[in-house]
């Protein structure tokens, strides 16, 4: 059987062209397939810790044991828990978190209505099972926390950042610590302010 001229020269230009990738192949090493890659992890979760709002004083609380023992807040703390739903409701937050005491959830309260989230409960002395419990279910997201002056800053430290100042002065009402935490990175702690400024009592 003929074959055409022009046949044979492309089935020689073919067979040409495969002796010279198997050559290559020979003298080459692939590298594993993570090489050259960037190995990415989830993506950045941050927290943002708050102390609960200006509570009532004794003066203005019902004169019960139990509002005594768990005050609600006052007027200045239910407009700081507005100025907590301005600052973060368009951070789109997937968890609030607030000891189960009235100032730190109603605290959250005005975020929680803006956002449809559920206000979840946690023991404040036991920081580390909440810093846990946010690096394994809400890896990547954000996640809104409330807690007392003597508690904030240790649940700082046991999410790996370093405190800022040594502690939250009890008239102090207006920090807003933003702790973000990435894969192979350090913990990065930000400090703000929000709603009126807190106000030093005068004695």
């Amino acid at each position: 059987m003929n074959l055409p001229k022009s046949f044979l020269v492309l089935l020689g230009c073919c067979l040409l062209l495969v002796a010279a990738v198997m050559a290559k192949s020979k003298n080459s090493v692939t590298p594993p397939a993570w090489e050259g890659t960037e190995r990415k992890g989830p993506g950045k979760t941050v927290v943002y810790l708050v102390r609960h709002a200006e509570k009532a004083s004794a003066q203005t609380m019902m004169s019960s044991a139990a509002m005594a023992e768990d005050p609600e807040l006052s007027p200045a703390g239910q407009e700081r828990a507005q100025a907590l739903k301005a600052k973060l409701g368009k951070k789109r937050p997937a968890a609030l978190f607030a000891t189960p005491y009235r100032r730190t959830r109603q605290t959250l309260q005005p975020l929680a209505e803006a956002t449809n989230l559920e206000i979840h409960p946690y023991d404040a002395r036991n920081g580390q099972a909440l810093a846990q419990k946010i690096r394994q279910e809400y890896a990547g997201k954000t996640v809104v926390v409330a807690g007392h002056s003597n508690t904030v800053l240790p649940l700082l430290e046991a999410l790996g950042g370093t405190k800022p100042f040594p502690e939250i002065a009890d008239h102090h009402y207006d920090y807003l610590f933003k702790v973000t935490l990435q894969e192979n990175k350090p913990t990065k702690v930000e400090v703000a302010t929000y709603g009126k400024p807190s106000v030093a009592p005068v004695h």
